[in-house]
């Protein structure tokens, strides 16, 4: 069954900005957002960057394909057994190699000055260019063939005992992308790092802070945003993004925190590369979350959307009033401390998916969520292809019409059903979806809405995020 595939920027766990990343939010974030959109009937993409590299991701394919497995040894009915294994809660790509395991073995051998691959998963051997390279050749010992799995070389496991986990982990994963319709080559982005930069650093001041004012984030700060990538045009390889990290590397305290909107603007363009290769009909883009009281993350984090939308064509040049529609995000999406919305069922993570499996098999119960996703995003697809024409049409008169509706109809009727199947677990009402979890003995919330979101909540949220379709589209130069 056909299930739409979509793109989380919060699996870019290099973005986390907190010393101790082993806690930072944006692990549970990428978790919270995987559940919510697997709930919604989507599938998630993963590349073989963050499939290798990612913490976030790493952890949630041991969620995932743990608690399946767990699901399957408990199951006696053969039909249900069935459905769990033809479950693709997650597709795999790779680019530029055979298969996943060969494309991660190309970036752990990427060491060369100004094109070496940074490794945040792996950290520990990130300057260790002998184990990178050991590493390497054990993954590609029978050419990276998911059916012939090599095993973990034995010094990874006493000298890091955590990187062996994720080894295996990373060797699960690649088992899984050789199962019928789990893993596919990518292709090349039809809109590169580069050329987004060269968009928005040619764009005139006030189209630059119309940009802005559209996504709530601070004109000077856009404008500030776009000198610093302007000066450092023909210095630095501008559609690699790993110059935007070096530069938080190398800051003085008094430049840090303009250091890291650059990084964070950069990142955001990256992803919508990432998910425009991967083949995702949409990306869920989301900032990384704060871990003080500055706001201005999730502001870059807009600019960046809102520029990407520019750069496709997705917003006319200029919005006039009748045209405000055509710049409203389908899903807006908050990530935020669970006390901040009291009444939640809490969950461990890892219970959750438990509970994401019982649905599937549940004979009762699957018929119905299934159903209801089908007409959901079906819809969803439907709105993307109108707001599209909005925007192609600049006579269009103003005003809803029938999708609209109907899609509202339908995000409201599938959240009815998900709070009636899983009523201990998440709250479903108000024209919000909502799932908190525990993650580090911290509890974190998670709402998607189809709404864009108020101003209070923005400024309370760690992290905001916007449904953003039309991102594995081709686009006029």
């Amino acid at each position: 069954m056909h299930q739409p595939l979509v793109f989380l920027e919060s699996f870019d766990s290099t973005r986390a900005t907190a010393n101790d990343r082993e806690h930072h939010p944006n692990r549970a974030q990428a978790q919270t957002e995987a559940l919510l959109y697997l709930l919604l009937g989507h599938s998630l993409a993963v590349n073989n960057t963050y499939g290798m590299d990612s913490v976030s991701v790493l952890e949630l394919v041991d969620a995932l394909l743990s608690t399946r497995s767990e699901a399957l040894n408990r199951g006696k009915d053969r039909t249900a057994r069935a459905r769990l294994a033809r479950a693709r809660p997650v597709l795999v790509s790779w680019f530029g190699a055979d298969n996943l395991l060969s494309a991660c073995a190309g970036q752990f051998l990427r060491v060369e000055p100004g094109a070496k691959f940074r490794l945040s998963g792996w950290a520990p051997i990130d300057d260790d260019h002998e184990a990178r390279k050991e590493l390497a050749t054990v993954l590609t010992r029978n050419q990276g063939d998911p059916r012939q799995l090599p095993d973990s070389p034995a010094w990874l496991g006493r000298d890091y005992p955590k990187l062996a986990e994720r080894f295996d982990i990373l060797l699960r994963l690649a088992e899984y992308s050789g199962r019928r319709d789990a893993g596919y080559a990518s292709g090349a982005a039809h809109v590169q790092l580069g050329d987004y930069l060269d968009h928005f650093t040619g764009l005139e001041n006030r189209t630059v802070e119309e940009l802005a004012r559209r996504r709530h984030c601070p004109g000077d700060i856009a404008l500030r945003i776009r000198q610093e990538i302007s000066c450092r045009q023909g210095l630095v390889d501008l559609g690699k993004r790993g110059w935007a990290h070096d530069l938080v590397a190398n800051s003085s305290p008094d430049d840090l925190r303009n250091h890291e909107q650059i990084r964070e603007f950069v990142d955001t363009l990256y992803n919508a590369v990432l998910a425009d290769s991967a083949g995702a009909q949409a990306g869920f883009m989301s900032s990384v979350p704060r871990v003080d009281a500055r706001d201005e993350l999730k502001q870059v984090n807009a600019l960046a959307l809102e520029t990407i939308r520019s750069r496709r064509g997705l917003v006319p040049a200029q919005l006039g009033p009748q045209r405000a529609e055509a710049a409203i995000p389908t899903v807006s999406g908050v990530f935020t401390a669970a006390e901040t919305l009291p009444g939640l069922p809490v969950s461990a993570l890892r219970q959750l998916f438990t509970t994401y499996w019982e649905l599937i098999a549940d004979h009762d119960r699957w018929p119905s969520w299934q159903d209801s996703c089908v007409r959901l995003n079906a819809l969803l697809e439907e709105t993307t292809r109108q707001r599209t024409q909005t925007v192609e049409l600049p006579n269009r008169p103003p005003g809803g019409s029938p999708v609209t509706s109907r899609l509202r109809e339908a995000w409201a009727g599938h959240l009815a059903v998900l709070q009636g199947l899983l009523p201990d677990t998440l709250r479903a009402d108000d024209g919000a979806l909502v799932l908190a979890a525990r993650h580090g003995g911290t509890d974190y919330a998670q709402l998607l809405q189809m709404e864009d979101l108020a101003p209070d909540v923005r400024a309370n949220a760690l992290a905001v995020g916007e449904h953003l379709t039309g991102l594995a589209t081709a686009v006029a130069e």
